[in-house]
């Protein structure tokens, strides 16, 4: 069963690089017509984060209740576009935060918000490895 989950996953995954490469090729020539204005003005540009957490085993519904009050008030910051927790059909004590921001200070109101501060404060114990924190 894991090697049949693995192997769609890995079809899903090439379908999509394979989306994003022919919309690569559209974008560049209007990303070459603006190039002059970009140049001249900053642009702020969508932030996104994925952050891969395992906790310890047994750990995994304490975790989700705390990520769940993080998750519902992220949702209701300004800058916040989405923000979900997913947890691992393969692997319970797997999860992953996928975050997206309008822009960089956006992202840093999240970081520097109570709500963030207090999940940060609570989960160390829980967990079975350091966060993986990823940014795009």
């Amino acid at each position: 069963m894991k090697k049949i989950s693995m192997f769609l996953l890995t079809i899903v995954m090439v379908a999509f690089c394979v989306s994003c490469n022919s919309n690569t090729k559209q974008s560049e020539a209007s990303k070459a017509s603006t190039e002059e204005t970009t140049l001249s003005s900053p642009k702020k540009e969508k932030k996104t984060i994925v952050c891969r957490v395992i906790v310890k085993e047994g750990q995994e519904a304490a975790f989700i209740d705390v990520a769940k009050t993080l998750v519902e008030a992220t949702r209701k910051e300004p800058g916040n576009i989405s923000y979900n927790l997913y947890q691992s059909p393969l692997d319970p004590k797997s999860f992953i935060f996928y975050e997206e921001y309008k822009d960089d200070d956006a992202f840093n109101f999240h970081a520097n918000s109570d709500h963030f501060k207090a999940f940060a404060d609570t989960i160390p114990n829980m967990l079975a490895a350091e966060l993986n924190i990823e940014q795009f």
